[in-house]
């Protein structure tokens, strides 16, 4: 045992599980642990202006990477700030190690300002929140923080650090960490029943969820949709590539609405849903998502997922990479001559349906824009996907565009889509910035709204600061375009007037330009199409980052 203050056993705790970055915002009750950053140089402080914005870089390069990534914020309103990405995390499964400094535990009887019960703030976005009770528990709880993190499902914790238990110096030591193997195998009895299922299917259909890429299960799923000839929709709203988007048997992603999803599964007699843990519509109308009557079998590490929001037929714990790779075992020997010859056939058709489909949607979406006028997100989109490698990366926070970013923007490989599945605006931006910490060699490209990045607008100064060669592109429409859709829809006051109170952001209307340039970066106002390629071409160039305001289409407020 060696003596240490609570500070350095927390330091010396990130430094033997690989930490390389601690992302935050300080204050008084976290300086023991700022001096740490004087006094060692082994993990790197990543400095945001907003604790929002710290664990959303926190969360990107936690998604990017796999591993826990560690967070530090400032007291009670510190964590309340950061609830917006938190929930993000939360329900994406994103491994983080949330702390925040509390004030001295001999004052809280005094109710000094900047206290609260921060353990009953952060339970519900957590899957496990605990208070320090000593300077020698810091290590436990650490050790204990990182395994929970990071065993399947895995997500976010929080830790309260009082300040006195920083600063205490005491006797202890640095305990191991626990790493339960991820690998859980599903009932072999269920495997069986899936495969008898899945061969006998006439029309079968996979939904993928963020649980297969956390197994690393997308290559396994891929080879199970081509021997069954099934199509393939991601889960709504999922936050990770889930199936490479030009693979043919890829169909439309499914929507968080209830209407425009069914119709896209009614013809489905055997469901196989792996890793999903959205199934439900933004919002209520009463409508199924899933047609009744569709035979379901679904898989999931999260016991809590397997009939959720609709009974499973057969249901089957265990992590999607082991349970796909045991049911094509289970699934070859069933499959017979189907395999060269109705599977082929069903195989084809289906791929053609989905090229057509696919082909007559951009017909639709490609319009070409005016010589000098605002542009629609889907030219926008196939712009930068020409502009792009290959091999970019695509954090989406466009709301309003997300559709046509999941359809044109096309991602094949691994580790190449994120997207803020809670649905809580502000992630985009300072996620971006994590992903590139994360995959330095590779092109980032943040596809985000004008009212999105102003949720979290702070984190282009962080990019500048540490030079994260971001390409930031905002869609700018000067409002909050998706809400205007859904009032387009109700066909109320709102259109017959042409007033959309609230979800208007002009008079004035936001300089994104003069906004990026006082945080350090390079940006440039696009406002008409011939302008975007080369837009396009010198911000992916720019050795730092570089923000592109694009004027956007604001169909909404022309029809009023």
């Amino acid at each position: 045992m060696a003596e240490m203050t609570g500070a350095q056993a927390m330091y010396a705790m990130l430094v033997r599980e690989g930490v390389r970055y601690v992302f935050g915002n300080p204050g008084t009750t976290e300086l023991p642990l700022m001096e740490m950053f004087a006094e060692r140089d082994e993990i790197t402080y990543i400095l945001a202006l907003h604790e929002d914005s710290a664990l959303g870089i926190a969360a990107g390069y936690a998604d990017a990477t796999g591993r826990p990534a560690v967070v530090n914020l400032h007291t009670n309103v510190g964590l309340a700030h950061a609830l917006g990405n938190l929930y993000n995390a939360y329900r994406a499964g994103t491994p983080l190690i949330v702390t925040a400094g509390q004030q001295a535990t001999c004052s809280l009887i005094d109710e000094p300002l900047l206290c609260a019960d921060m353990i009953e703030l952060a339970r519900q976005h957590t899957k496990w929140a605990w208070e320090v009770r000593s300077a020698a528990e810091i290590p436990r709880v650490l050790a204990r923080a990182f395994k929970i993190a990071q065993t399947p499902p895995t997500g976010p914790v929080f830790l309260s650090l009082p300040v006195n238990f920083l600063q205490q110096r005491v006797e202890t030591e640095l305990p191991p960490v626990t790493r339960i193997g991820p690998r859980l195998r599903g009932d072999r009895m269920m495997i069986e029943k899936a495969a008898l299922l899945l061969a006998s299917a006439q029309n079968p259909a996979i939904i993928v969820g963020d649980g297969c890429a956390r197994s690393g299960a997308v290559g396994e799923i891929v080879i199970l949709a081509e021997a069954l000839g099934a199509r393939v929709h991601t889960e709504p709203t999922n936050s990770l590539l889930v199936f490479p988007t030009g693979h043919p048997l890829c169909d439309w992603p499914l929507f968080p609405s209830a209407e425009q999803t069914r119709p896209l599964l009614e013809d489905v007699d055997v469901l196989l849903i792996v890793g999903v843990s959205t199934l439900v519509p933004l919002v209520y109308t009463g409508t199924r998502m899933i047609p009744a009557g569709v035979r379901i079998i679904q898989i999931d590490v999260n016991d809590r997922e397997l009939g959720k929001n609709y009974p499973a037929e057969i249901a089957i714990q265990a992590d999607p990479r082991s349970a796909i790779q045991e049911l094509l075992d289970a699934l070859r020997p069933l499959m017979g001559d189907m395999t060269s010859t109705g599977v082929q056939r069903r195989r084809e058709s289906t791929a053609a349906r989905i090229a057509d489909q696919q082909a007559k949607f951009l017909e639709q979406a490609f319009v070409t824009p005016p010589h000098d006028g605002p542009m629609s997100p889907a030219y926008i989109v196939r712009e930068m996907r020409r502009a792009a490698d290959g091999s970019a990366v695509l954090v989406d926070e466009s709301v309003t565009a997300t559709a046509y970013v999941r359809t044109i923007f096309e991602l094949n490989e691994p580790n190449s889509y994120f997207y803020a599945k809670g649905g809580s605006l502000g992630l985009g931006l300072p996620a971006a910035i994590g992903v590139k910490l994360a995959l330095p060699e590779r092109q980032v490209i943040c596809a985000v709204g004008d009212g999105s990045a102003l949720y979290s607008i702070q984190a282009l100064w962080t990019a500048a600061h540490y030079n994260a060669a971001v390409v930031f592109v905002v869609f700018n429409n000067a409002g909050y375009m998706v809400l205007k859709d859904r009032l387009a829809l109700m066909q109320g006051a709102s259109m017959r007037h042409g007033v959309f109170t609230g979800m208007k952001i002009t008079a004035p209307e936001v300089d994104f330009v003069a906004l990026a340039q006082s945080m350090g970066l390079v940006a440039r106002r696009v406002s008409c199409g011939p302008e975007l390629r080369p837009a396009l071409d010198w911000a992916l160039g720019q050795k730092g980052p570089a923000l592109l305001d694009v004027a956007t289409t604001r169909d909404q407020e022309a029809s009023g």
